[in-house]
């Protein structure tokens, strides 16, 4: 598990916590004075016992039982965690008072029911449900001091735990193994902190709303998510099975209103018709349905639209929630100005005054040769670039074209080779026993493989965005063809918009610099931060929820999402 400290929390925090008038200093007598006025049986708590008990406890390592349901997390760190809080408060504790259990744990309990919305499990830490061992709290029993130490204790593990997995993810550890995740979580959040100033203003509720990721597409997720769960509620998602692809304008059957139906339900947009006859605004909504989902936009129904169609409400459900679930795995923290890349959406925004400002669709890594996550920074950007040919591509393209045609493959490609010295020699001498030996580079132009503009972003990968002479791909709904750098649909125009506080580079003047063919690099001076993030659920333009193909198939990889 690993320690929560989001910096994004430290000040904003203080800000919510003035603004609900926390109090720290007044945190035991209020804790003390809070009635018992519960859902829980009254009971008699000797609290100094239990006090004692848990300072006990905690500092000789002696048995807790935690919730038994709960692998995830280090009851060590826990444990520290726990031992931290309690000798801030003289070991008293803040779920139990001499009535028994108190209303801190009993509004705690009821704020965790909102998580089912994040895609979390609100029985991972409501330490009643599936856990046998806390039912005696719920009667009227003889309890010991030891008992209530153990309600006390599973109590402030559960508040600590789901800190953790809406500011750090529940799954967090287990992005590692995919070496293709670069994405950082920058928290710097004092859990224990939190947890006594929630103590004090008796509202988890919004502490808890303050710990979920601020970045408008995860409010949208979380919205949407509400939404289906309404949907399912009512009638659900109606299942389309009798009608093809072969429907035309005027073609009439029964299940042409119930795909009316459906339509609007996905779409979130009221019904305008309940007609049983294709027309041309049934089409039109077909076309605007393929388009939130990632589909050719031909107004057919085709076989990828229909299976689309007859995707259930837990499935999608399921997707909002690994993608809630990798929003916890990124900053809590994104500096405007931004460039945010969704891999999956193959797009490309700008975003700064919290608007998107400029956006472009992308070529991104085929699922051969995944475009890594990542955070970075804009550096430069460099006007006819040349290209050194990187590892991965000498190795899997060039050396095998080489061996197939030898030097006549460098002269297709555009590519010259050189020696450790520096000096142009033929590839015909080139194989799999020394190409190590030699550098491959292609000269600046139009046609060459990185365009006539790049921007460099500093990483150990050698990640980029860039242009590229195959201009042809970006009018393709599929665009995942590229070695695992980011191509770019308007690269002159995303530069004259990055370079606009300069005259000097105006579209125009961009263009006349591309011409010459002689490289330069031109610093940024604006901090523009870049994100390369992978979601399979997104935003359109006008803040639709969009579901997409999960181009890497790395929605099926995180383990243990239910």
């Amino acid at each position: 598990m690993k320690p929560i400290k989001p910096n994004f929390i430290k000040e904003s925090l203080l800000c919510i916590l003035l603004m609900i008038h926390f109090t720290s200093c007044e945190f035991n007598k209020e804790n003390k004075e809070k009635p018992a006025k519960t859902n829980y049986p009254k009971a008699s708590v000797n609290t100094d016992a239990v006090a004692a008990l848990i300072k006990e406890n905690l500092n000789s390592n002696g048995t807790i039982e935690f919730n038994q349901h709960d692998t995830l997390h280090s009851d060590t760190l826990i444990r520290n965690q726990m031992l931290r809080f309690y000798s801030d408060q003289q070991f008293s504790p803040v779920w139990i008072n001499e009535n028994g259990i108190n209303l801190n744990a009993d509004n705690f309990l009821k704020a965790i029911e909102s998580v089912q919305f994040d895609g979390l499990n609100p029985a991972d830490y409501n330490i009643f449900k599936n856990n046998p061992a806390y039912d005696k709290f719920k009667s009227s029993q003889s309890l010991s001091d030891a008992d209530w130490v153990q309600f006390e204790l599973g109590m402030t593990k559960s508040f600590f735990t789901v800190s953790h997995d809406l500011v750090i993810g529940r799954y967090y550890n287990l992005n590692k193994s995919n070496k293709n995740w670069k994405n950082i979580n920058d928290s710097i959040f004092d859990e224990v902190d939190a947890l006594k100033k929630s103590m004090v203003a008796d509202n988890f509720e919004e502490v808890i709303n303050f710990m979920r990721p601020k970045h408008p597409w995860y409010t949208k997720f979380r919205e949407e998510y509400i939404r289906l769960e309404n949907l399912k509620k009512e009638d659900g998602l109606e299942t389309i099975s009798g009608i093809k692809d072969s429907i035309a304008i005027g073609f009439q059957s029964p299940d042409i209103a119930l795909l009316r139906k459906r339509l609007s339900k996905e779409l979130n947009h009221p019904i305008d018709s309940a007609s049983s006859i294709c027309d041309e605004g049934l089409i039109e909504l077909i076309k605007k349905y393929q388009f939130r989902n990632g589909l050719k936009t031909n107004g057919k129904l085709d076989t990828s639209t229909l299976k689309k169609l007859n995707v259930g409400i837990d499935n999608k459900q399921k997707t909002l929630a690994i993608n809630m679930e990798r929003m916890r795995w990124l900053r809590h923290d994104f500096k405007q100005p931004y460039i945010w890349a969704d891999i999956p959406k193959m797009e490309v925004e700008y975003v700064e005054n919290d608007s998107v400002q400029f956006n472009m669709r992308t070529v991104v890594g085929r699922p051969a040769r995944n475009t890594m996550t990542l955070d970075t920074k804009l550096k430069d950007i460099v006007f006819s670039p040349p290209w050194v040919v990187p590892p991965t591509i000498l190795r899997e393209d060039v050396l095998p074209g080489l061996s197939r045609r030898g030097g006549g493959y460098l002269a297709r490609k555009g590519l010259k080779a050189y020696d450790r010295r520096g000096r142009q020699v033929s590839g015909s001498g080139i194989n799999a026993s020394n190409y190590k030996n030699f550098s491959f580079s292609q000269a600046p132009g139009y046609r060459s493989s990185l365009g006539e503009v790049k921007f460099n972003m500093p990483n150990p990968w050698s990640i980029y965005m860039h242009d590229t002479p195959h201009r042809e791909d970006f009018v393709k709904t599929f665009r995942a063809y590229s070695s695992g750098c980011v191509r770019v649909h308007k690269p002159k125009e995303f530069a004259a918009f990055l370079l606009r506080d300069s005259a000097n580079y105006s579209y125009q003047k961009v263009d006349s610099i591309c011409k010459l063919r002689k490289t330069i690099f031109v610093p940024m001076t604006r901090d523009i931060n870049v994100h390369f993030v992978y979601l399979t659920t997104a935003l359109d333009s006008t803040g639709n929820i969009m579901f997409l193909k999960d181009l890497y198939n790395w929605d099926n990889k995180i383990i243990g999402m239910n």
